[in-house]
């Protein structure tokens, strides 16, 4: 019986994704420690486009088209309402909400270990590729059993998501800080990156998938950024104090969706925010 409920995943498409995205992150770091590779450079204080981030951008739509077919080869998925994209010849359904996973295993595998790339080159390399290419085996694998009919497959696979959704976040948000733009770019990117990963992580909560809610992580995120940008700490500091900030306000929508908000589970997040927060402050202080 578990077997008819249960679709045996792609496993032929999902190693082929997986195994064109990583040789394009090889290429990419590899141009990436070149000295001459192609800038652009915007003038002002833009930051510096490199040529790397194009070829990101390009393992991105190759990953969200691949999520995409895999998705909807899924028998469940005709029992979800999709986004129609209307061409005019043809109309084409979308899965937008796988895209969000697969896309941020690549962006945040290599955002992150990139900062150590010239401290450890070797092993950032060897890091980033593992990670990316291990993260996005889970994210495939989980949002295929995450559309299961049966609770005691669907949710495992649910809370798989949230878990690496939530690493996912941290590295970009470490990278961003990293980076130390201004607050117009380093909050805009935080605040993006919280609203399409919120997008992802809310989409399995009943009354919970409206892209305002979603705005309304992505604003909180932009908030704190613009806090912490007056504060000086380190950027793995930083990119826990953002994620612990990104889990409270994704927490409490996902209870309130489900009708499981109460006085007790606010004081119980309060006294967790409160207390991590004091946390990272005394380290802080006492380096």
């Amino acid at each position: 019986m578990v077997g008819m409920s249960s679709p045996v995943p792609r496993f032929d498409r999902i190693v082929s994704l997986i195994f064109v995205i990583l040789i394009g992150l090889a290429v990419i770091f590899l141009i990436d420690g070149n000295p001459n590779t192609i800038q652009i450079v915007l003038g002002g204080d833009l930051p510096t486009v490199t040529l790397s981030w194009f070829l990101i951008a390009s393992l991105t739509v190759i990953t969200s088209a691949g999520a995409d077919l895999l998705a909807r080869s899924h028998p469940q998925i005709q029992r979800r309402h999709l986004p129609m994209l209307n061409l005019g010849f043809t109309r084409l359904e979308l899965a937008p909400s796988f895209w969000v996973l697969p896309s941020f295993a690549v962006v945040g595998s290599f955002a992150f270990f990139r900062l150590f790339n010239n401290v450890l080159p070797g092993v950032a390399f060897a890091l980033a590729l593992g990670a990316a290419g291990g993260s996005l085996l889970i994210v495939l694998l989980a949002q295929h059993y995450a559309l299961d009919r049966s609770p005691t497959i669907s949710q495992p696979a649910q809370v798989v998501l949230q878990a690496v959704g939530y690493l996912l976040a941290f590295g970009v948000f470490s990278a961003v800080y990293y980076a130390r733009y201004r607050t117009l770019y380093s909050a805009t990117l935080i605040g993006t990156t919280a609203t399409l990963l919120a997008y992802a992580l809310l989409a399995y909560t009943p009354r919970a998938t409206s892209f305002r809610l979603t705005i309304l992580v992505g604003l909180t995120l932009a908030e704190a950024t613009w806090a912490l940008n007056y504060w000086a700490t380190t950027f793995l500091i930083a990119g826990t104090l953002l994620l612990v900030s990104f889990y409270l306000v994704v927490s409490l929508l996902q209870h309130q969706a489900a009708g499981k908000l109460e006085r007790r589970l606010l004081a119980e997040y309060a006294l967790l925010g409160g207390g991590l927060f004091a946390a990272i402050v005394y380290v802080t202080l006492a380096r």
